[in-house]
């Protein structure tokens, strides 16, 4: 529909004088300036009538936005809202783009918005789309860095032109939706008057965010150049390396490395099982080179159902399938669990390789607030965030890591399990959840009856939502490189139990095929062996009073301290939360403690240092702390 030219447009003009750039050539350079200094100077390409960018200026007010509009009559509209709501932090250029290198200079926009551009469907018009390749440059020449291009549309055909001319262009999609109201990016989205109309009629709304791959002048290799840019170092590993290196030049009992989560002695020597040791050694050459069934051996699977359950038995219909550490349980829940695109959900204080399994997925992250301001487990953030979710998804995977959490060491009681189900039991019919519980730490977080309790609440949860634990017997069993673990359902009926187990075994086949044979057959060796089982829970168990004895002497050093930490009950990690983790990790390192930065805060790994440096550490790390106030 064409836009009618509003009459005595200059004299309506004349009362937005001081939100008008007539000559934006003449701010080349200077915006940031012009914006009062602002934290970003953002762009929206066509800003229509001006509800995006005055609803997204009034939610971002440090931010400062330039709105560019070539008809007049339309941005009319668009400076009378600006008005309204009193916002300062936008301007607007009455006028069309010819070239943005007249208007900006390299790198001086944060990000730009192209929402609901012409589509100009005839093929003479190409070069004029706002998407086209000669457009893009532009965009990225005048965009810092670390700038993106947003794009919104409901025509299908200019959005699968626009993928293509990101493709020749040399570009990255970094987000991606041909459903926006239906999927997770739509949680942040502002709407414009045509997303509006348009969405209202049933149309689908296209989005993509847009970003460069490479620096200007910088060289990439064949994957990078397909978006998948990677650090050169594991973090965890890299800050291991270092306090290794540290220990080598200044000997180890002057070096703290409270990093690798593996359970070592005092002297800093892994911890092996001497009866798992030998029933290792015993193993003859078909036991360890045979391929073992997709789904894992079956007195793997009798014995990993042992190990992972204990005592409870459960009236529930059992899947079970092997995977090579708990790693590859997450993954193949979250592979058939969640669809492309969907969020995953778990607490704020967890292991960061959640994140990772689920990018490789292709599904997007969330997380609750783990604990409350009173330090208690946060139930109403949990509740929130699993409704939010699935407002906008049919299906959630969400992911607890219970007992023994990693990084806190944080296990839920049996009561605050019952109110978790109660919530999971509050799940419309017509959404399914899959509950992944980690159980990776539960023979190192305490009696094996007690860190079992909860298990029986599971059998409480409505059919709609399906339990499943990942077992690893790789850290329970001491030989974490063997890689051997199970992922365990229990569900309401034999059908899903079996889907279950064709499913996970179909993606086992399709990624890493058979788990090792080797470390499936000790198992099943030694709870065939009741006498082989009693030493090893014997051993363990006196392992398990050491690792407790070290977090006991970390908590009462901590207080002594006055260092505040992370609500702790057993397990591996201590983690202290804090401000800027990374750089408390390096001043930390200036005083041989060595520590993983989290989100949220500094990681400690007691199972890797001695109860004498748990009771040391603790008043570094506050003094570092202290350092940075």
């Amino acid at each position: 529909m064409r836009q009618r030219k509003v009459k005595n447009l200059e004299e309506k003009y004349a009362g937005f004088e001081d939100i008008l750039v007539y000559k934006p050539e003449e701010v080349r350079g200077n915006w940031a300036e012009r914006s009062g200094h602002s934290k970003g100077i953002y762009l929206e390409v066509g800003c229509g009538k001006g509800r995006f960018i005055s609803q997204l200026a009034e939610r971002e007010p440090d931010n400062f936005f330039i709105a560019v509009e070539g008809n007049r009559s339309v941005m009319l509209r668009a400076l009378e809202k600006v008005r309204e709501l009193g916002l300062s932090n936008v301007v607007f250029v009455p006028n069309f783009i010819v070239d943005l290198h007249d208007w900006f200079e390299d790198g001086e926009i944060d990000g730009i918005y192209l929402n609901f551009s012409d589509p100009l469907p005839k093929n003479c018009s190409a070069k004029k789309r706002l998407t086209y390749r000669g457009k893009l440059r532009q965009y990225f020449d005048v965009l810092n860095e670390s700038g993106v291009v947003r794009f919104k549309t409901d025509n299908t055909n200019l959005f699968n032109y626009s993928i293509n001319e990101v493709i020749a262009s040399d570009l990255r999609i970094t987000k991606f939706t041909r459903d926006l109201h239906a999927s997770p990016y739509n949680d942040d989205n502002i709407m414009t008057e045509y997303e509006g109309k348009f969405s209202g009629k049933g149309f689908n709304i296209k989005m993509m965010e847009i970003s460069r791959i490479r620096k200007k002048g910088e060289t990439m290799g064949l994957a990078a150049l397909n978006g998948r840019v990677i650090p050169a170092q594991d973090k965890v590993f890299g800050i291991s390396g270092r306090a290794k290196d540290a220990i080598k030049a200044k000997g180890h009992e002057n070096v703290a490395n409270a990093t690798i989560g593996a359970l070592l002695d005092d002297d800093g020597r892994l911890i092996v099982l001497s009866s798992v040791d030998g029933a290792v050694k015993n193993l003859k050459p078909v036991q360890y080179a045979e391929y073992a069934p997709i789904a894992g051996i079956p007195g793997f699977k009798e014995a990993a159902t042992k190990a992972a359950l204990g005592d409870f038995k459960t009236d529930r219909h059992i899947g079970i399938v092997a995977t090579p550490g708990g790693t590859g349980a997450l993954r193949n829940t979250i592979a058939n669990y969640s669809c492309p695109g969907d969020k995953i959900l778990t607490h704020d204080w967890c292991w960061p390789n959640y994140q990772n399994i689920a990018a490789e997925q292709g599904r997007g992250f969330e997380t609750f607030e783990m604990f409350d301001e009173a330090g208690k487990f946060n139930f109403a953030d949990l509740e929130y965030k699993i409704n939010k979710l699935l407002r906008i998804q049919d299906r959630l995977v969400l992911i607890l890591n219970t007992p023994a959490n990693n990084p806190t060491g944080y296990s839920l009681s049996v009561y605050e399990w019952q109110q978790v189900v109660a919530i999971l039991n509050r799940v419309p019919d017509d959404r399914i959840v899959a509950l992944l519980v980690d159980i990776a730490y539960i023979d190192f977080a305490g009696d094996e009856k007690e860190v079992r309790a909860f298990l029986p609440e599971l059998e409480e949860l409505r059919s709609n939502v399906l339990p499943i634990l990942a077992y690893s017997a790789s850290k329970t069993f001491t030989f974490y490189g063997f890689r051997c673990a199970a992922m365990l359902c229990l569900a309401d009926d034999e059908e899903t139990a079996d889907e279950f187990v064709r499913v996970c075994s179909y993606s086992s086949r399709s990624s890493w095929s058979n788990s090792p044979r080797g470390p499936q057959e000790v198992i099943a060796e030694i709870y065939s062996d009741a006498e082989l089982l009693a030493k090893v829970d014997e051993e363990r168990k006196g392992f398990r009073e050491m690792l407790l004895s070290r977090g006991r002497a970390f908590e009462d050093a901590a207080g002594k301290a006055g260092l505040k930490i992370v609500p702790f009950r057993a397990g591996f990690f201590v983690s202290i939360p804090c401000e800027d983790p990374d750089a408390v990790c390096k001043r930390l390192e200036e005083n041989d403690v060595y520590c993983v930065p989290m989100d949220k805060g500094v990681r400690v790994s007691i199972a890797s240092i001695s109860a004498a440096k748990c009771r040391k550490v603790p008043a570094i790390i506050k003094q570092a702390l202290d350092s940075f106030k």
